[in-house]
């Protein structure tokens, strides 16, 4: 190895495209800068790959199908899935839930599975009319956002993965309010082609009113 080779690198700012190479950076005292130099989700977001829709309000206490163990095609009100052969994987973001009435159940919130992707077409009344760079949606993730809960035709008994970062004590909406109640999931549940995602809960609480928000990003099968 010729010890007399060095490697340079540039102190401050560059400017790049795709396909384009650019130096290394440094700061001022010659360090190497490592640090992120944009939000954490800015860069899939900005181009275009990133979606998030929401339930605002249940008018229904949670449905059956937002249980966990929900059955084979259950009324749901909050779901989304991967249609078999998208060409693509659904990263799951963020999750966030709120109670907007009734006293919570004792027990928490879970993130749950179907083997088979429903066979309805998408509906709601919140739609993702669009993804996260402020484009009208063109996304391939199918979704269901349905304030009194819709069969889930097409998708099978459900499988919990793992409990959600968010858990609610037993209580009433006036004890609740001010509990944080997003999870940061950063892409440790991946959806695949032919299955789906819903939110589930251990029990649906007294007269609970929820509502939900979901944001993804999809991600090309290597």
């Amino acid at each position: 190895m010729d010890e007399n080779i060095r490697i340079q690198a540039r102190v401050g700012e560059g400017l790049g495209s795709d396909g384009t190479a650019i130096d290394l950076r440094l700061a001022k005292n010659g360090s190497l800068v490592t640090a992120e130099g944009q939000g954490k989700y800015y860069e899939e977001t900005s181009r275009g790959h990133v979606y998030s829709f929401t339930l605002v309000a249940g008018t229904t206490a949670i449905s059956a199908g937002n249980l966990i163990n929900a059955a084979a095609a259950a009324s749901t009100q909050f779901a989304i899935w991967n249609p078999t052969g998208s060409g693509k994987n659904l990263s799951l973001l963020k999750f966030g839930v709120w109670v907007i009435s009734g006293t919570s159940p004792i027990s928490g919130l879970f993130h749950s599975f179907s083997s088979t992707a429903p066979t309805i077409v998408s509906s709601g009344v919140s739609l993702p009319v669009c993804n996260n760079v402020g484009r009208a949606y063109d996304g391939v993730a199918k979704y269901l956002s349905h304030a009194s809960g819709a069969n889930l035709t097409g998708s099978t008994a459900l499988l919990t993965i793992r409990a959600a970062d968010i858990f609610f004590s037993a209580g009433t909406f006036a004890a609740l309010g001010g509990q944080r109640a997003i999870e940061y999931i950063d892409g440790d549940i991946v959806v695949p082609p032919g299955t789906a995602w819903v939110p589930t809960w251990q029990a649906a609480g007294t007269t609970m009113l929820v509502g939900y928000s979901i944001t993804w990003a999809e991600k090309n099968i290597s």
